[in-house]
């Protein structure tokens, strides 16, 4: 095949500069380049079958300035910018990445299957609507830098970014929507102005030139909105057709494109009806309807933006007795920093000494302060009210909580629940019958009224829109997730909502889940003689630091930093922790696990009531027996009856011992309980559960959680957790309240409620609507009222979410206790 004159880039849309022309080989076809580096990256979508890209994208712009030249993305493998863009649990990284030069969902496909493709990427959360992506990948098999080196051969440019904070993006589409619904409102005004004094003189007489006038300024002050305001619309339509997938948009476009366009050859040759004031309505009002979805959307963000805010520029770090103020950029994992009232804590620390009061509001929606002595842990973006402390950092950039609060917005944003996809499916096949019925009407009434035809032909496709339907879940979630947000409650998939809205098992881990989680050595009893029992538990602490268990915080205090050198340590889920201290080897964890290939058995010791009992022991024997206390929540039984209230059955499934589970279960009235249960019978237990058709939500928040919140039809992790527990939760709730859980379930069943009323609504209207259409008994602007008020009436609903409140949970309110606002030294 002969090679054609090369225009543009075939790749990225570019004009081709001059000079020898560069062609790509793309399967029979040659196909022109800008340069060699857009010729790399087609030759690479073609070679690794991923054509279908170019057949269903959107084109670039001709200032696109998408070029796939060789860019230097090794300085992203330096420390100060890993610490701050990326996220590392041992060789699992997590990176929130911006894509530049993505158009379309075309755009979309190629870069999630092309990134699945790369040797060493685990999951690809990519949102099309704001480009930007979570990226989670092996560590040791691609390193930073590859992977964006990985973005950039496909032929996109990405950019690292800080978790969760897309809102410039937000702020210049809000500004964006504003400025168009300003000037349809303004221009609108006008057009109705002109239209109110038409149809006067329609009733009592107008002069001739006096009616020309007033269509003609019409006609020009209908121009901005049609192809201002309008302009969302028409782009969203053309999409759609692209890529073969027609939206609510598709009539939309074709209302406003038929009126106008009669409108305006109407005016021109000064006979017939003129429809401006309908699509100035239109325009409007449905603009007016996307506008507050779209405020709704961006409200989980703007509550993560507005951490993000918080945190400081800079720090004071101590450098022995020297203060040094330096840039929180500069700060790593344990650095000592002062901190001082008013004071906002820079990132993820561990309290020294001094005490501090902390305002963790926009962190867990917990209104009043919580003192944090030493040993306790505190995050990023809380405020300081009183006290001066040192703290050790413990994590920093994107490792901190907040950073991983703003991954999970980001992974929310590109989640699609099946309710959302079945409405997608629904709106998408109603679209095409509006416009068959639509066009077999015009074609009906050209029989009966040549004159009528077009006007029943428009208000047909104008009020059979299914835009009301296609708002009805979108809106609902995203008021949702905002109301939510506002509590501190972070919803990873929006999925769990569904789950929560219809009676449901819920399965609760009792330590750190339904007790405090602030635990203490309530008692150590050594079983060697001997031994110290400061040693033994400078001992346990040690082998505690590699934990994440809710147990292991009740060794803070007796670490001894720089006394022992620990090798090989081994943490086995749901049992204990094993490790190599100066060249000896123990054991810590359940009297089974201690005492597992040793030779020997441990003594079972009994536990008070409020008691865990966990073993110490090394290679010849058990050393300690240790009683761990924690209490249970305040808040517990009131949000207990709650849920049971709602119609939820309750149960306990934990690895502790039977005699603290069953205190717990009597204290709490929950009859169905079992104990000392490994990661695997947790599962076990959940399986059989979903094998008698029983929806099941677990609720929990340690390491030997993670297995089982995966496994469930929805998990909660409730009191921050750990990392993997909140990887594999669908709602994370970081503070200490469980009546959070109910705020959550009973906005789950407000939501369902409020899905309901929408569809419920939308459809009832177009099947009332669609005959009153058909038969010409609506003008086109009754029609273009009666959709977009449809529209603000559905979103308006959604927005009734809001005020879902945090009611007593049941009898009286719960006041709070000295636990509520006091973070004891544990």
């Amino acid at each position: 095949m002969s090679a054609r004159q090369p225009g543009s880039c075939f790749h990225c849309g570019e004009a081709v500069p001059p000079g020898p022309p560069i062609w790509a080989q793309l399967g029979a076809v040659q196909q022109p380049m800008c340069c060699f580096g857009c010729k790399a990256v087609a030759e690479f979508i073609h070679d690794n079958e991923l054509g279908a890209y170019y057949a269903h994208r959107t084109p670039p712009s001709s200032d696109a300035g998408l070029r796939a030249e060789n860019s230097d993305w090794a300085i992203y493998d330096q420390e100060d910018l890993l610490t701050r863009y990326v996220h590392r649990d041992g060789d699992i990284a997590r990176a929130t990445v911006e894509i530049g030069g993505m158009y379309c969902s075309a755009c979309t496909w190629l870069l999630e299957t092309a990134l699945n493709r790369v040797a060493g990427v685990r999951n690809v959360a990519l949102n099309g609507a704001t480009r930007r992506a979570v990226i989670t990948w092996d560590a040791s098999v691609l390193s930073f830098s590859g992977l964006l080196a990985a973005i950039a051969t496909i032929g996109f440019k990405p950019s690292p970014a800080t978790a969760g904070l897309a809102s410039e993006h937000n702020r210049d589409e809000q500004r964006s929507a504003l400025r168009r619904l300003i000037v349809a409102a303004a221009a609108g005004m006008q057009v109705m102005m002109f239209a109110v004094a038409l149809y006067a003189g329609d009733f009592f007489g107008i002069e001739p030139h006096i009616e020309r006038f007033l269509r003609i300024i019409s006609l020009l002050v209908c121009l901005p909105i049609v192809f201002y305001s309008a302009r969302p619309f028409f782009a969203n339509a053309l999409r759609g057709l692209r890529t073969r997938a027609p939206g609510m948009d598709l009539p939309v476009a074709l209302a406003i494109t038929a009126a106008f366009s009669a409108s305006t050859f109407a005016t021109l040759a000064n006979r017939g009806e003129i429809y401006f004031d309908s699509v100035a309505m239109f325009v409007l009002f449905l603009g007016a309807a996307r506008y507050l979805e779209m405020r709704a959307r961006h409200s989980a963000e703007d509550h993560a933006a507005a951490m993000a805010a918080l945190l400081p520029e800079v720090a004071t770090r101590l450098d022995g007795d020297e203060l040094e103020v330096v840039s929180v950029d500069r700060l790593r994992v344990g650095d000592r920093v002062l901190v001082r009232p008013g004071d906002v804590i820079p990132a993820d620390a561990r309290v020294l000494s001094g005490e501090l009061a902390i305002d963790e509001a926009l962190l867990t929606g917990e209104a009043i302060p919580v003192l944090r002595g030493p040993g306790a842990s505190i995050f990023a973006g809380g405020i300081n009210r009183s006290g001066t402390a040192s703290i050790e950092i413990s994590n920093v950039g994107a490792s901190t909580s907040l950073a991983e609060i703003g991954r999970m917005i980001d992974e929310a944003k590109a989640d699609r629940p099946p309710v959302a996809l079945l409405a997608d499916r629904i709106a998408g096949r109603f679209v095409l019958a509006v416009i068959a019925i639509a066009t077999l009407a015009g074609l009906a009434w050209l029989q009966v009224s040549g004159q009528r035809a077009f006007e029943v032909l428009l208000a047909t496709l104008v009020v059979t829109c299914p835009c009301a339907l296609s708002l009805a879940t979108p809106a609902t979630l995203a008021a949702a997730a905002g109301r939510l947000a506002k509590e501190g409650i972070m919803l990873v998939h929006a999925e769990v909502l569904e789950v929560l809205a219809k009676p449901v098992h819920i399965i609760f881990d009792k330590t750190g889940t339904l007790t405090e989680g602030r635990p203490g050595v309530d008692d150590l009893r050594l079983l060697r003689r001997g031994l110290a029992r400061d040693e033994c538990l400078a001992i346990a602490a040690e082998l505690e630091t590699v934990s994440e268990h809710v147990l292991s915080r009740a060794f803070t205090n007796y670490r001894e930093p720089g006394r022992f050198r620990m090798q090989q340590p081994e943490v086995i889920a749901g049992a204990g922790i094993a490790a190599t201290l100066d060249g000896k080897r123990y054991k810590i964890g359940s009297a089974e696990f201690v005492s597992s290939g040793a030779g020997f058995d441990a003594p079972v010791m009994a536990a008070g009531t409020s008691q865990t009992v966990i073993y110490l022991a090394d290679d010849t024997g058990p050393l300690a027996a240790i009683s761990i206390a924690d209490s249970i929540r305040p808040d517990a039984d009131n949000a207990l009856r709650a849920l049971e209230r709602l119609g939820h059955q309750l149960s306990i499934a934990s690895g502790d011992t039977a005699q603290a589970v069953a205190r717990v279960a009597a204290t709490l009235k929950i009859e169905d309980w079992h104990a000392a249960l490994k990661p695997e019978d947790k599962l076990a237990r959940v399986a059989r559960l979903r094998q008698d058709d029983h929806a099941v939500v677990m609720v929990g928040d340690g390491i030997n959680d993670a297995p089982v919140l995966a496994a469930a039809d929805a998990s909660v992790a409730i009191d921050a957790g750990t990392a993997l527990a909140r990887a594999s939760a669908d709602a994370v709730i970081p503070g200490r309240r469980l009546n959070s859980l109910v705020l959550l379930a009973r906005t789950a069943v407000r939501a369902r409620q409020i899905l309901r009323q929408n569809i419920s609504w939308a459809i009832a209207y177009n099947l009332a609507a669609l005959p009153l259409a058909v038969s010409g008994a609506l003008a086109p602007w009754m029609a273009a009222l009666g959709m977009s008020l449809s529209s603000l009436l559905v979103v308006g609903n959604a927005l009734r979410l809001h005020r879902v409140g945090n009611e007593p949970l049941g009898g009286e309110p719960v006041a709070p206790t000295a636990a509520d606002t006091r973070e004891a030294s544990a």
